[in-house]
């Protein structure tokens, strides 16, 4: 070989880019919410109990915030907004995606229309009969949505963690036991629906802890992965700790709000504590699964970034949403006084 040495390398496996950032987890945090919210709503409506009005109308407040911060994240974990009319110029019925990108518009108009209507009543005392209807509608694009983003990713076979009916359950409970939390803190200056509130965040989060265990514990492909992985100690599963305690913390508190009127700062507490459970879990879910190999015998490494694909966007999405709190609430006042003195 006239004195030359050859070297042949194979390579065996190769680790994958996630293609999933943490601006999904964002969009599936706030749309879960979102899409929750509008189905309390939606009952309290049609229970047409005058006492329900303030917290229907709290519910719509948080659905219209959060619905309109969800798309933008989702927008940004697109990469390019010009590939969403691809959604609408080649439709796919077979993708859950596609559903998606029809049912999020109608979910926004909806809840636009019925947040409006619950404006029209609160300013003028004047009530449509097509309310009820617009509010069944918007309840049924938001079943829609949480079918939609729970079945996008757990009908991958090739994701085992994923591959299960668990998952969408998870997502919506997590989502769920959120909302009578951000009620009650919606709801701070007036005490008397705290308890009630709070029997339905226990209910939901017994709810929650049942399922939960019934997915780890279970003979399904998805159940025996995620055993797997705990026994191999991978790295960012001991997260389900931290999910653990976070539901153990915002049981407890719940329960203790079922048998007394709490404070502002411990209703506060108890808000955030329901929201890092929900977001932590989709961080597990979405962030976490990814690393775990899917073809190979390699683990995919994630850095998470300090800019607008990491926490940046993390930041960022709060703070667009507690500027849409500001914003939409101020504006609401606004034209209420505008209405009344005019």
């Amino acid at each position: 070989m006239n004195g030359q040495v050859t070297y042949i390398s194979e390579i065996m496996a190769q680790p994958q880019e996630f293609f999933w950032l943490p601006w999904a987890v964002q969009y599936f945090f706030f749309i879960g919410i979102a899409s929750c919210a509008v189905l309390y709503a939606c009952y309290l409506h049609w229970q047409n109990k005058s006492e329900n009005g303030r917290l229907e109308m709290i519910s719509a407040f948080i659905a219209i915030t959060m619905g309109i911060t969800a798309p933008l994240a989702l927008t940004a974990d697109l990469h390019q907004t010009a590939r969403v009319w691809h959604f609408y110029a080649h439709p796919t019925f077979w993708s859950w995606m596609w559903w998606g990108s029809v049912l999020l518009p109608l979910f926004t108009t909806f809840m636009g229309l019925y947040f409006v209507a619950l404006i029209v009543k609160l300013v003028w005392k004047k009530e449509f009969k097509a309310t009820r209807w617009i509010a069944l509608l918007a309840a049924l694009s938001a079943i829609g949505l949480l079918l939609y983003t729970g079945r996008e990713a757990s009908v991958l076979n090739a994701r085992p963690i994923w591959f299960s009916w668990w998952i969408p359950v998870l997502m919506f409970l997590s989502a769920l036991q959120v909302l009578p939390a951000l009620v009650s803190l919606g709801a701070r200056r007036e005490p008397q629906y705290q308890n009630r509130l709070a029997r339905f965040q226990v209910i939901t989060l017994l709810l929650f802890v049942v399922c939960f265990a019934l997915w780890l514990s279970g003979d399904t492909i998805s159940g025996m992965a995620v055993r797997q992985q705990l026994t191999l100690a991978s790295s960012g599963w001991w997260m389900l700790i931290g999910v653990c305690a976070l539901w153990a913390a915002a049981f407890v508190m719940s329960v203790c709000n079922v048998k007394a009127t709490r404070s502002v700062p411990y209703i506060t507490v108890l808000a955030l504590v329901s929201m890092a459970l929900a977001w932590v879990l989709r961080w597990i879910f979405l962030m976490e699964v990814q690393a775990v190999p899917k073809y190979n015998i390699i683990a995919n490494p994630y850095h998470f970034p300090l800019g607008s694909d990491g926490l940046m966007a993390i930041i960022g999405t709060f703070g667009l949403w507690i500027a849409l709190i500001i914003i939409v609430r101020e504006g609401v006042r606004w034209f209420a006084r505008r209405v009344q003195h005019g």
